[in-house]
């Protein structure tokens, strides 16, 4: 019997040019249940990670915690998530360094619930900016960071995405507990 989405971390392998070198055991299952064909396996080995990552704040935020956990050879880990139109879906990101500057990308689920009724809302007439955060899937309406219970019509969904202000400090709360941890020193 094959695991279900709530059963598995979807794990990726990133070389120290940032290319997919390897995916975990389900990571075309998971694929195929996200109807995303074009993201198996033997279509993202090979690939830079920037590839895949959209927005160039979102690019940044994930290019500084991986450069952190290679310099400070230390773990990082933070909570996002990834809803679909129907399903609230709370993931944990846990990025590893290994030796060899390569690093393992692990996303768990850790919660999946229908969303709130499943209402729809047109667009904001007096607010174009779709922005969405990547982190915390809030919506960037005029100069606020919105969560909203209820979610935009298909048309109306993000047309881009950023880091909204409380997870980029989230972040960087997690990147300066890394770097405060004391390192072993070498004796010479």
């Amino acid at each position: 019997m094959e695991a279900g989405l709530e059963d598995i971390t979807n794990s990726y392998t990133l070389n120290e040019e940032d290319r997919i070198v390897s995916v975990g055991p389900h990571w075309d299952q998971y694929a195929m249940e996200e109807d995303a064909p074009e993201s198996v396996a033997d279509k993202v080995l090979g690939r830079e990670i920037w590839d895949f990552i959209e927005g160039h704040q979102t690019r940044d935020y994930l290019f500084g915690i991986f450069h952190v956990c290679r310099i400070e050879y230390e773990e990082f880990s933070a909570l996002y998530r990834c809803d679909t139109p129907d399903l609230y879906r709370l993931f944990r990101l846990i990025v590893k360094p290994h030796a060899s500057g390569m690093l393992t990308v692990d996303h768990a689920l850790i919660e999946k619930r229908q969303s709130a009724g499943i209402r729809r809302i047109a667009a904001f007439p007096d607010h174009h900016d779709t922005t969405r955060c990547s982190i915390c899937c809030a919506f960037q309406i005029g100069g606020k960071w919105i969560d909203l219970e209820v979610r935009p019509e298909p048309g109306n969904f993000a047309k881009s995405y950023s880091i909204c202000p409380k997870c980029q400090k989230t972040a960087q709360q997690e990147i300066d507990r890394i770097k405060a941890k004391p390192k072993l020193r070498s004796v010479n």
